[in-house]
């Protein structure tokens, strides 16, 4: 059977890994030095690149303030002054992200723009900008500019904690992105076996459990715009504080175990209480679900990949087709210019 494009697209984010070129940002974190960052976007081209930077940046205790907001949250603020802000749009032509660009420079802000697009609105108007190597994608839920865009932004994390004394070896990250697009390829690849996907397919919802670095919130979002299925993201243990009320019986909780060893009792009663599956994806899962193999320097890109694997599976055995959804375009909303 041939392959959609958006099966295509994910599984050129090998190809992304092992061609992505670290000296991207190289410049651009020797002229921040230790001024204020800010990832902006939305949907997918700020959810898992945006919050795995800040993630990053804070495993490095950075000098920088490194903030992630929805572009159309950051329209009420007004001082950008010493703010390098990163503008994440796949097409360049989502339109809060072009008004939070027009806001923003007029007040202080330097903005850099990542796109697919050279022509778009966001190439044209930003101080500086990164055209993704990958192309403006052919499926309309992004999947190989999520893992570029991640890429760029933890790039830039990498060269500031070089430049603030951190011990960086690029040439050993190099090595250790080709194995993880290894591994990404693998994980997109993933046979499961058939009972597991049946459970999924009857499934009324998903709740998607994790750390608030992306991952978890990414594959929700992929669950609705692939599969169709009602999906939700609950950061941390929140889940496990208040929603088992209106939970209905049949749906599954879908999380990393190893990330919340203290509290798989918890886990554990919560499914019991609300008749819920508990689903884990992992290295070596206590509880049924995938075990899969991770890059200790990018085990979120590994874990992301994963879940991709785990709904195309999904979505092939019910039939659908990725490519055509029925009620989301590409740009969610286009800017158009009054």
């Amino acid at each position: 059977m041939a392959l959609s494009h958006t099966e295509q697209d994910m599984l050129e984010s090998e190809e992304i890994c092992s061609h992505f070129d670290f000296d991207i940002t190289k410049e651009l974190a020797r002229r921040i030095g230790t001024k204020r960052i800010v990832f902006s976007g939305m949907g997918s081209s700020l959810i898992f690149p945006g919050k795995q930077a800040k993630h990053r940046a804070l495993l490095y205790n950075l000098a920088n303030r490194v903030e992630v907001y929805f572009s159309s949250d950051l329209l009420q603020y007004t001082d950008f002054a010493d703010t390098f802000l990163f503008l994440c749009s796949n097409s360049g032509n989502t339109k809060e992200v072009i008004l939070l660009l027009e806001h923003a420079r007029d007040r202080g802000a330097m903005c850099v723009g990542i796109t697919a697009v050279p022509d778009s609105p966001l190439a044209k108007q930003c101080d500086e900008v990164i055209i993704l190597s990958g192309g403006f994608e052919k499926g309309v839920a992004a999947t190989k500019s999520v893992i570029e865009q991640a890429l760029i932004c933890d790039s830039l994390v990498f060269h500031l904690a070089k430049n603030q004394g951190h011990q960086i070896d690029f040439r050993e990250l190099q090595k250790a992105l080709a194995d993880t697009g290894n591994k990404i390829f693998s994980h997109i690849n993933l046979a499961l076996e058939e009972n597991l996907i049946d459970t999924f397919a009857q499934a009324p919802q998903y709740f998607l459990v994790g750390l608030d670095t992306g991952i978890a919130e990414e594959i929700a979002l992929k669950a609705s715009e692939l599969i169709r299925k009602p999906s939700f993201f609950y950061p941390d243990t929140q889940i496990l504080h208040g929603p088992a009320e209106a939970m209905k019986g049949g749906l599954i909780i879908i999380f990393e175990p190893s990330r919340f060893a203290p509290y798989l009792p918890n886990f554990h009663e919560l499914s019991k209480k609300t008749s819920s599956t508990l689903f884990g994806i992992d290295q070596s899962s206590p509880i049924p679900g995938i075990n899969i193999v991770i890059n200790p320097m990018f085990p979120n890109y590994c874990l992301l990949a994963a879940g991709w694997g785990l709904l195309r599976n999904i979505g092939n055995s019910l039939a659908i087709d990725f490519d055509h959804p029925e009620k989301i375009t590409k740009i969610s909303i286009p800017y158009t210019k009054d």
